[in-house]
């Protein structure tokens, strides 16, 4: 029987896609009625258009001609007159950002980028604790002989994505210039190329964290993310390791990859891999190094500081990440101490330095706050907590004169994270003591000078942009410390005014560290938004502060906040039972409030759950 024409392969009907869907052989979802643009143009900020005449373009071939265009290029520059060479624009760096006559309560907008944060607010005072000057900027160093112009880097190539060799020396100076003075970790004079051949892991892992904010192709790195990822993984998995994968895999902890949840967060895994290839391949000992080697060998001068540095980041990252997750520290040993003791002056730079002091008090803090055995929540017995704290107190005191007139601004956000690490303490107690009440009152203060600092530094280098997750972990922390003291019986003794202004600065300066729509940073300022609502319409202002959740250490302010959150908007009601044993309940706010009344319109649409019936779900994997 001859087959039907309506069910010939030649009359098959053509399946309809947009130009980039189709150039990319990828299934469109105008093809099933779908609207114009579509998810994956919108996504990526692409042109979506439909062009019935379209046809895909060979990517080899293209790249011939334009190669081919760019050897006609050069050629017809290289026969013009000589022009005078251009600097390269100047990026600014933490460091070069200071003067010493800079005063940090300036609110002088006429120096500042057009995207200042929150230009309408007046300016935050400093607390007690003051920002000492800093000394002059030291001077740049001349520039890498692989900038751009200067010299020839090789095109590479990850899975379908390929980048020039102009390209990569952008890429290469911004994280050079913008994330790395924040962890000194790698050596800025060494070429990309170089990088390439220690190790492809940590070449596209630097190209990874500069793509964050590559305006010039916005959706670099949402492209590079999976494939990097994907490479990190099959490098763990294949043993023997080198010390260049233990310094990528810090690099994507400190700047981690963006997620929408907690509970979906990999940093604190990838952060233990990391401490553990650390330890086994013997970098804490660097002088016995060929003890964890089957080979024999030593370190030559180079080799010896790029582990000391390696291994300090290590330590760094891993107390960073520990504290934000609410876990036990690691331990401080021999090597630790001996790069923040004066025999380690030199091994590593003075700004790691400062932040090994800083991390390593950190993790004294949770060495002396946890690990008793008396109940679940491991904590000191009632009696024992204040006279812990008082110690604790006056070895911050003496960490904080130590460092006072040295360090920069950046450090000091990190040192007073830890004064806000050891204060949560004080809310885990459940007397009502003036020794509780005077610790908390000195929290509020220091987590408005954080905010300050932030918001100042902000302005002046994008701090909360470019810097590591352990600024989120400051700002988060001191917004929490805020609304937790503004709404209780402290009230009556605290600056309200400059409290509400300072929470308003860091929600906006949380928003700035978001890349990725509803990624966590993005989510904790709708979250603080929330609270704060909530708090203005049904807060007790005659009860103490205090915290249900008990359990995560220094983490216990954020996670018992966030549970606060489940509970008023996430769709898990309060009760006699454990958080894990909540139960959902129907959409209702604080002491009889909708969500309605809490938040407005616009917001509502942006939540990570919607109603169906009368029920509210939560997302999946919320926080």
């Amino acid at each position: 029987m001859r087959q039907s024409p309506s069910y010939s392969p030649r009359h098959r009907s053509k399946r309809i896609a947009c130009r980039q869907c189709r150039q990319a052989k990828l299934r469109c979802e105008v093809s099933t009625g779908g609207a114009i643009p579509c998810s994956r143009c919108r996504r990526l900020g692409y042109d979506c258009q439909l062009d019935t005449a379209f046809q895909r373009v060979n990517r080899r071939e293209r790249l011939e001609e334009l190669e081919k265009e760019v050897q006609h290029l050069r050629s017809s520059v290289s026969t013009l007159p000589a022009t005078p060479q251009q600097p390269l624009p100047s990026i600014p760096t933490p460091s070069e950002s200071y003067s010493t006559d800079t005063s940090l309560v300036e609110n002088d907008s006429s120096g500042a980028p057009g995207g200042l944060l929150v230009p309408a607010l007046p300016p935050l005072p400093v607390a007690q604790t003051p920002v000492h000057p800093l000394p002059p900027p030291p001077q740049r160093p001349p520039p890498p002989p692989w900038l751009p112009g200067v010299s020839s880097t090789g095109s590479r190539s990850l899975e379908f994505l390929h980048l020039r060799g102009d390209q990569i020396n952008i890429l290469f100076t911004i994280f050079f210039h913008r994330y790395h003075p924040y962890v000194p970790v790698l050596d800025p004079a060494i070429a990309p190329d170089q990088y390439y051949a220690r190790s492809a892991l940590l070449f596209w892992t630097i190209i990874l964290v500069a793509s964050r904010r590559y305006t010039d192709e916005p959706g670099l790195y949402v492209t590079l993310t999976a494939p990097v990822k994907k490479l990190l993984w099959d490098t763990i998995a294949n043993p023997p390791h080198t010390w260049h994968v233990v310094q990528s895999i810090l690099l994507v902890s400190l700047w981690p990859f963006p997620t929408s949840s907690l509970s979906s967060d990999i940093t604190s895994i990838l952060v233990s891999t990391a401490q553990t290839i650390a330890v086994r391949m013997g970098l804490h000992r660097p002088e016995a190094i060929q003890d964890f080697s089957r080979t024999k060998r030593r370190l030559n001068g180079e080799e010896m500081a790029e582990v000391a540095r390696t291994w300090a980041t290590c330590y760094i990252a891993a107390q960073t990440i520990t504290t934000i997750d609410g876990q036990l520290g690691v331990t401080s040993d021999w090597m630790i101490d001996r790069l923040c003791d004066r025999e380690g002056t030199g091994m590593i730079p003075t700004s790691l330095k400062q932040q090994l002091l800083i991390s390593r008090f950190s993790a004294r803090i949770g060495q002396f706050m946890s690990g008793h055995p008396q109940g679940p929540t491991g904590l000191p017995r009632p009696g024992e907590v204040m006279s812990l704290l008082a110690l604790l107190e006056r070895e911050y005191a003496e960490l904080v004169s130590s460092l006072t007139g040295q360090i920069s601004e950046e450090h000091k956000i990190l040192l007073n994270g830890i004064g806000l690490q050891l204060y949560v303490f004080y809310l885990l107690e459940d007397t009502d003591s003036d020794t509780r009440k005077r610790g908390l009152l000195r929290a509020y203060s220091i987590a408005i000078e954080s905010i300050t600092i932030i918001n100042h530094l902000e302005a002046l280098t994008e701090t909360m942009a470019f810097g590591p997750v352990s600024y989120f972990r400051v700002i988060s922390i001191a917004a929490m410390f805020i609304l937790k003291l503004s709404y209780s019986n402290l009230g009556p003794f605290l600056d309200l005014e400059t409290g509400k202004r300072a929470f308003n600065s860091a929600i906006m300066l949380t928003r700035r560290i978001s890349i990725e729509d509803n990624d966590l940073p993005g989510r904790t300022s709708k979250i603080l938004t929330q609270l704060w609502s909530a708090q203005a319409r049904g807060g007790q202002r005659d009860k103490g502060p205090g915290l249900r959740l008990k359990t995560r250490l220094a983490a216990s302010l954020l996670h018992d906040s966030i549970w606060a959150w489940r509970e008023q908007f996430g769709g898990q009601m309060s009760g006699t039972t454990t958080p894990s044993g909540a139960v959902p309940h129907e959409g209702s706010g604080v002491d009889g409030l909708t969500l309605e009344d809490v938040v407005d319109a616009e917001l509502l649409a942006l939540l990570p759950f919607s109603f169906e019936g009368d029920e509210m779900l939560t997302a999946p994997g919320g926080c």
